[in-house]
């Protein structure tokens, strides 16, 4: 599987740029499984009070 493309924001917390699909089927299927991620870029906000995948799934 290809890594799933994040960004990190100023609080350090991580945001998926590519690969929300892959995330939500991992984080369904498979919950507690690690993942592996390639940071591409940093952002000049915070974004640690995004919702969280697992927040989401139904």
């Amino acid at each position: 599987m290809p890594a799933i493309w994040v960004q990190r924001g100023v609080d350090g917390e991580l945001v998926i740029s590519d690969g929300v699909t892959r995330a939500t089927r991992v984080a369904k299927l498979l919950p507690g499984v690690l993942v592996r991620v390639e940071v591409i870029g940093d952002l000049k906000v915070p974004v640690g009070h995004y919702p969280t995948v697992e927040e989401r799934l139904p």
